[in-house]
């Protein structure tokens, strides 16, 4: 092509490209679509999230309770036969243990439920900010068949086929769903379709994605609304003494 040409070309590819670009919403924009997303859904306050965990496709090996904090809070206790497993969320610090015992490099099982929880746009840019998300920019993405708006970038500056994820957190252009969310060391939350549990929309499962190439899914079975106030949130719950057969022990968050 010659050089006239290739300009011509190349300025069509442009002109092309700008509504394209014009069409992407500000960040502000998208985070008060979200936040009104997540009050409509229902899940603006605390709640318990009854769950069952699969590795891979495999059966459960473990049911458990998660509780949710819209301040930046989750809390997941696993029990399997044998242990009781315990994982602590405090904005981006993941604390896990077994059996009263701090494990050194747990399994992410718990994934941050809190940003699908912010009712205003501040609240939701305060949660990014804490969980290493660039907050500021949207840009274009697409998982699956699904459109999204993606807070923090997709993906770093990489030579071509060694790119990662950057620390992002994904939602769906139609609905302001959350699709997608991905912490700054490269685990990923996947989240399934929104589903009605006694009139508060949550996601059907969230699937967990770590670099080591383990696969787990969290599957959730019931959801209600929970008093559990953040001092239900703090380290010493972890090493706390764990439910015995019998069943005796300390409860999670009681639903009101």
């Amino acid at each position: 092509m010659n050089e006239p040409h290739h300009r011509v070309a190349l300025l069509a590819a442009v002109l092309l490209a700008l509504p394209a670009l014009a069409a992407i919403p500000s960040s502000s924009k998208v985070a008060e679509a979200v936040a009104d997303a997540n009050q409509i859904s229902g899940r603006g306050g605390a709640l318990l999230l009854d769950v069952e965990l699969h590795i891979g496709d495999g059966p459960a090996v473990a049911t458990g309770v998660l509780a949710t904090h819209p301040t930046g809070l989750a809390r997941l206790e696993l029990k399997s036969r044998g242990f009781v497993e315990r994982h602590l969320l405090q904005s981006a610090e993941y604390k896990a243990s077994r059996d009263g015992t701090l494990l050194e490099d747990p399994h992410p099982f718990l994934p941050p439920v809190f940003l699908l929880q912010a009712s205003s746009p501040e609240a939701l840019a305060a949660a990014l900010r804490s969980y290493g998300v660039v907050d500021h920019d949207v840009v274009l993405g697409r998982i699956g068949d699904r459109d999204c708006y993606v807070f923090g970038g997709r993906l770093t500056g990489s030579p071509p086929g060694e790119e990662t994820l950057l620390p992002s957190f994904w939602v769906d252009v139609a609905d302001y769903e959350p699709v997608r969310i991905v912490r700054n060391d490269g685990v990923e939350y996947r989240l399934g379709p929104p589903t009605l549990f006694d009139h508060i929309r949550v996601p059907t499962w969230v699937e967990i994605l770590e670099p080591s190439g383990l696969r787990a899914r969290l599957v959730v079975t019931r959801v209600a609304p929970a008093n559990a106030p953040a001092a239900s949130f703090q380290m010493d719950w972890l090493t706390a003494p764990t439910a015995t057969a019998d069943g005796a022990g300390p409860a999670p968050p009681a639903a009101p």
